[in-house]
């Protein structure tokens, strides 16, 4: 692992680790706002994401820093690294004291996400891992997991489905369990620690997922996505359209894929 990775990845664990103590403090107990797009956002929110912000761009100055609360317009990823931010990914969870929560923080080189770190608030443990770098929950190496032969397919989805996307919902549905944490980076995170077997989004953003891209390019697990793919990314926008996708183990996610027209 090269030093400039090392550096990062050591900052990363303890810029996310510096905000655990105001998440759960404040969890259930804050006011909420409407942004825009019909999302909640809480003070939490935007504190954790400038706390993160001051860390990291304080150690290193020359990275481009992306957060679902950022106030900017459009901005062009040019630098070698880029980080993004989701302060408290399932924020409507949060405020009404649910604890599937998570802060997701994803290093991106060159526009591909090659470190991902998710704080689980329900469980107090921050996965993270990318290609080349392994998989971990704190400082436990995770072990692969073998399939169960015997057990139905378990698939996480968002909850939010548009009138168009049904048909391909009815299909998946029967191919298994659904379960729906109302958390992006946890569905897909669960999915990278083999605790679930896939994982059917349609709504979800780049600073939902890229954490956990990053955790799944290492496990194995292999990303559809319905359209194109958000990376490498070239343009960080909090307003960017929504991104459609499905993973899995390779075996399952051919299955699945026979559900989703054009694939």
């Amino acid at each position: 692992m090269n030093t400039d990775l090392e550096k990062r990845i050591a900052m990363g664990r303890s810029a996310i680790a510096a905000q655990t103590e105001l998440l759960h403090r404040s969890f259930g107990k804050v006011d909420s706002q409407w942004k825009h797009d019909g999302t909640r956002v809480t003070s939490v929110d935007l504190e954790i994401s400038r706390r993160i912000f001051d860390t990291l761009g304080g150690e290193f100055p020359n990275d481009q820093l992306f957060s679902e609360e950022s106030d900017h317009g459009p901005s062009k990823v040019t630098a070698r690294f880029a980080w993004i931010l989701d302060p408290v990914d399932g924020t409507n969870n949060y405020a009404l004291g649910i604890p599937m929560v998570a802060i997701s923080l994803a290093l991106l080189e060159d526009g591909e996400p090659i470190y991902g770190f998710v704080y689980d608030l329900g469980t107090r443990c921050t996965t993270h891992g990318g290609p080349g770098s392994g998989l971990w929950v704190d400082d436990e190496p995770v072990k692969k997991r073998e399939p169960d032969e015997w057990k139905e397919t378990v698939i996480a989805m968002h909850s939010s489905i548009k009138t168009r996307h049904k048909p391909v919902v009815e299909a998946v549905r029967r191919k298994g369990i659904i379960r729906a944490f109302g958390s992006g980076a946890l569905h897909l995170t669960h999915v990278a620690l083999g605790r679930m077997d896939a994982c059917l989004d349609f709504t979800i953003k780049v600073w939902d997922i890229a954490a956990a891209v990053a955790l799944c390019r290492e496990s194995g697990i292999e990303i559809h996505y319905l359209e194109e793919s958000p990376f490498p990314l070239r343009e960080f926008d909090v307003r960017m359209k929504s991104i459609a996708y499905l993973a899995a183990r390779p075996e399952i996610l051919e299955e699945l894929k026979g559900c989703v027209p054009d694939t």
